[in-house]
């Protein structure tokens, strides 16, 4: 499974992750209003997303449309400087279906 880095986020920006280029992905993020959507792998599989805080309490206040989350609410990430939060996605083809395991400090 090939690894790959997504340019860390400015703040306030749209990344978009793409998940023909590999499985797993790690984003830096600094900001309040990040947004992060996806391209879509070639089928169904398991992918996962490393988002690390910039400075601390920085936020992804949007995801893609296809994504799916436990009771209908995306996670509130963790918000301490360099925390680590690891999320989790089965994509079915359509959606993706998200998880995340929290504050890896």
């Amino acid at each position: 499974a090939q690894t790959y880095a997504v340019d860390s986020s400015g703040g306030s920006e749209t990344v978009i992750i793409n998940w023909i280029l590999g499985n797993k992905a790690h984003l830096t993020i600094t900001g309040t209003a990040n947004t992060v959507n996806f391209t879509n792998p070639s089928g169904p599989c398991n992918v996962v997303l490393k988002v690390i805080q910039g400075d601390g309490s920085d936020t992804i206040s949007g995801w893609d449309g296809d994504v799916k989350w436990p009771n209908g609410t995306a996670p509130t990430l963790s918000t301490g400087n360099g925390d680590i939060d690891i999320i989790s996605f089965y994509f079915d083809g359509t959606n993706y279906f998200g998880a995340i395991a929290k504050d890896f400090a």
